[in-house]
């Protein structure tokens, strides 16, 4: 019997031979050898590594990894509140939104400029102040709410929207090495014209590095497939 969850507040992944997890409570990663994690599938319902086959499990030693990552806050006991350890499963990103020509004129209206400036100072202060989890937290309530009520998403009209946020990012910042930021004011943004898309996060483990977008079944909103087909998916708001 399974005595240990993930929890709540806690993603994980395996890439290239290590399992990675993503811990919001904390704002901060985490990656172990996942060999030696395997012994946890004993343990934790949906762990993504499992021993090899005709390998001994030590119980022993599974329970002190396991111990020591309910002390870490990653792992809850059985009286305690969390989820099954089976990573995030996506479409395969196949698809580009925007192409070469999406720095090309647009409209730009008043009411327009100022959406995108209520995007942007919203989610500069919601990293700014507001602790990651709650930033998650505020961010899949509201999509919740506008994507029961809204329609289909028009790929054609996201386009447009997202066309519109590229030309006007480059008056007010921009993107490079603030994939954060840019995907949670390109959300907003997206929000305040009734399309809601996921927000992405990914890993690599060597060396390793974070990066997170904006997609919508296999289309990526705001990077290319090229360049997120390097990381593998932890969680997808």
């Amino acid at each position: 019997m399974s005595q240990y969850s993930l929890a709540e507040h806690v993603f994980v992944c395996v890439n290239d031979e290590h399992v990675v997890l993503l811990d919001l409570k904390q704002d901060r990663y985490w990656a172990l050898e996942a060999a030696k994690t395997a012994a946890l599938a004993d343990l934790v319902p949906g762990w993504p590594v499992h021993c090899e086959t005709g390998a001994a499990n030590d119980p022993g030693e599974a329970q002190e990894v396991a111990e020591a990552l309910r002390d870490q806050g990653i792992l809850s006991g059985s009286e305690g509140p969390g989820k099954d350890a089976t990573p995030v499963t996506l479409l395969p990103a196949s698809r580009e939104l925007l192409s070469a020509d999406a720095y090309k004129r647009v409209p730009l209206g008043l009411v327009t400029v100022l959406r995108f400036i209520a995007a942007s100072v919203t989610a500069k202060l919601s990293l700014r102040l507001t602790p990651f989890e709650r930033v998650i937290r505020k961010f899949r309530a509201r999509k919740r709410a506008g994507a029961g009520v809204s329609d289909p998403v028009d790929l054609e009209a996201a386009r447009a929207v997202v066309q519109t946020f590229t030309r006007l990012r480059v008056f007010f910042f921009t993107s490079r090495n603030e994939c954060l930021f840019d995907s949670l004011a390109l959300l907003g943004f997206l929000a305040r014209h009734g399309i809601y898309a996921d927000w992405v996060f990914g890993v690599q483990a060597r060396p390793f590095a974070a990066h997170c977008w904006v997609q919508l079944d296999e289309t990526v909103f705001n990077d290319t497939v090229e360049h997120i087909s390097g990381y593998t998916p932890i969680m997808a708001a």
